[in-house]
Order: C-alpha cells, then structure tokens, then sequence
C-alpha cells in the first residue's frame, strides 16, 4: 500500500515537472545560440560604480564560477532582509539602527557582486547564455527584498495599501522592463534605471539608520510627511519608466508587423502579468480581516515569488525566442487564497497564507532547478563551477 502510494506521488511529481519546468529541444537548442544584447545609459554607472566594479573583479579568485557570485550576493541580501523583517515584521515597528545598516550593506554587496559576475565570466572564458539566465533570475527573486527594505525603512505597513501599491509597482517594472526585452530582443538601462534605483534604497536604509524611523514622519507641506514625499516622488518616476517599456513594446516589435523576438503578439506577456497582479490586489482588498497586514512580509514573499517566476518565463521566452507559457501552476497558490475567500473562509487565512507561500516558492525552485539542470546538461557544464562536465565513460 505504502509502495503504492509512494509510486503515485513519484508520477504526480513527474508529471508536474513535464508540465510545468522542461524546455523543448528546439528551446534549449535556441537558448544555447542566444547572444546577450543590452544598451547601458546609466548615469550612475558611468560617473563611478564601473571604475568600483572593476577594481573588485580584481580581488575574485580565478577559481570561484560567476554564477556562485551571483548567488552568493542574493544569500547576503537574503539574510540581511530576514534580520530586519524579525524587527518590522508588519512594516509598522521601528528597528534598531544596525538592522538598517545591514540592509543597507547587503543590498550593497549584492549589487556589487551582481555586477562583477558577468566580468567574471569573461576574464575565466566560462561566459554562457546560462550565466545570463542565472542572474536574471537572482535579480527577479532580489526585487521583492528590495521594496521590503523601502516598506521596512519608512514604516509603510502605517499607510493604507502602502506596502501592495509599492509591491505592484516595482513587480510591474521589473516585468515590463523584460517584456519590451522580449519585443526588441535588445536589454535597455535608461538613464535612471536598476542602479540608480539600487542605490536611492540604499539611501533609504542609510538614513533611516542614521536619524531613526521617525524621520519620516517629518512634515514637509500640506500636512504631509517627508516619506508621502518620497514614495509619491517615486511612483511619477515609476510611472515614467513603465510608459517608456510600454511605448517600446507596441512600437520596438523585432519580428514581423511588429511582433515579439518569437513572431508573437506583443499582447500575450501581458496575461500572466494579470494573473499576477490582479489575485493578489483581490486578495488583499477583500478580505474581512487584518491578517494580510499583520503579515505583510509573508504576503508580500508570497507575491514577489508568483511574480519572480512570471519574470523567469518570460526572461527564458525571450533567451529561446519561444511562444511564451501563458499558464504557470504557481498560480494555484493564490487562487486557493481567492477561493477560501469565495467559499467564506474554509480555511483559516493566516494558514492558508502559509502553505500559499511554502507552496509558490517551491514551485519557483523546482522550476529554477529543472531548467538550470536541463541547461547544464545540454551545455556540458557545471552552473557553480568552472570547466566542462566529465564524460560517462569517465
């Protein structure tokens, strides 16, 4: 019996893999001939972080593979975020001054060692389309970090809807700044864009560590606050962005009339964008309780992880000039929060919230793993260390 049970949860799984997480032959063929191409107009990297970057390539080890850089910087800001989120855990308790501080640092360090992998991979001869796919998800699991930081520094769990508008917002950038990838098959930084961006949270934490939490409470005019200031000034600056990717998308179109790197609709990216974003603000505003509040670093998780790997379908579409996905079971997640909702809570929300994250981001894992392996495998490479796979026969 208990064999037999075992046998069916192996072919569940199995067949959970083959839907959801392997590529096509044709995919890993194309993915493997895909040449990275970006245009960097960043201001920022120009006047000083490239002269910073390339000094730090410098003390790498020829030894250590770019792609363990990369993910040694997301584990530091991973644990430097977690610090925090123990201390502001609703986004409405101050934290002590070092916890600001070693997010501040942690950011840093990411940014940095995100920065320097790809130099990495060009001076050790190990540059491969996988590196690319690699950090491109790393950066898209760092975004929600990266708005927890803002919503922990300036108390956001306080202001109504403050934590989901700033969540939503920087999901859909960071996904409409690969959706018009996906359209021109060229990466663009305009101006101001991920560094400048990187480092306006930095300052957040800075000086948040240095005056307190309650500096951002200062009025300012009108009876507003210092950090309505702030958030309100980035959102035009978000907004701007997001009309520049949109604008490139229905008029930067590669293939033909227009169409995606993959002869698609330019449209079709925008579906798994809404299911995203349209269950969560559901879930989030009709609920009867303040659970989501309360716990608002695990529903903001549990949203960046939907949403991370939305951004990695949509980042390996592009690297394999593929039709892209339109279904993802990590949507299960939140529609069995939308549901519960529906059916006048079956489930305890709190709970439910739980295995809903658990749930997203072990999906988001298998499928990180599956396609790295399957990539590996095909490239005869290992993706944390230097040098080809060995043979079979060896």
């Amino acid at each position: 019996m208990t064999c037999r049970i075992s046998a069916k949860a192996c072919g569940i799984g199995q067949k959970y893999i083959e839907t959801d997480c392997l590529l096509s032959d044709q995919e890993l063929k194309r993915l493997r001939e895909h040449k990275y191409s970006a245009v960097d107009n960043s201001w920022l990297d120009e006047l000083c972080m490239k002269r910073w970057w390339e000094f730090v390539i410098t003390l790498c080890p020829m030894w250590i593979a770019p792609n363990l850089i990369t993910l040694i910087g997301l584990v530091i800001n991973l644990i430097t975020v977690l610090i925090l989120s123990s201390f502001s855990y609703s986004a409405t308790e101050p934290a002590p001054s070092w916890a600001y501080l070693q997010a501040a640092l942690g950011l840093f360090f990411y940014q940095t060692l995100d920065a320097i992998d790809g130099k990495q991979a060009r001076r050790t001869g190990s540059s491969s389309p996988l590196g690319e796919l690699f950090d491109h998800g790393c950066d898209s699991m760092t975004q929600v970090f990266v708005t927890l930081n803002i919503c922990y520094a300036m108390s956001l769990g306080t202001v109504s809807f403050g934590v989901l508008i700033v969540s939503v917002i920087s999901v859909v950038m960071f996904y409409c700044a690969h959706w018009s990838t996906y359209c021109t098959g060229q990466l663009r930084f305009s101006k101001f864009d991920v560094t400048e961006a990187q480092m306006s949270v930095i300052s957040v934490l800075l000086f948040t560590a240095l005056f307190g939490n309650g500096v951002w409470e200062t009025p300012i005019i009108f009876g507003y606050t210092l950090k309505y200031f702030v958030i309100g000034s980035s959102f035009l600056v978000s907004v701007y962005q997001i009309h520049g990717y949109i604008h490139v998308i229905f008029s930067g179109g590669v293939g033909k009339n227009g169409s995606t790197i993959a002869g698609t609709s330019v449209l079709f990216p925008l579906f798994p964008l809404l299911m995203v974003v349209v269950p969560f603000i559901m879930i989030y505003t009709k609920t009867d309780s303040t659970v989501f509040d309360d716990h608002i670093t695990l529903f903001s998780l549990c949203f960046g992880a939907v949403g991370a790997k939305a951004t990695n379908r949509l980042v390996i579409a592009h690297m394999s000039k593929s039709e892209l996905r339109l279904w993802d079971w990590i949507y299960v997640g939140p529609l069995a929060l939308m549901l519960n909702q529906y059916y006048n809570y079956v489930f305890d929300e709190y709970l439910l919230l739980w295995i809903a994250t658990v749930y997203c981001y072990t999906s988001l894992f298998i499928y990180c793993t599956v396609v790295c392996r399957q990539f590996c495998e095909f490239l005869n490479i290992y993706i944390f260390v230097l040098g080809p796979r060995q043979s079979k026969s060896n």
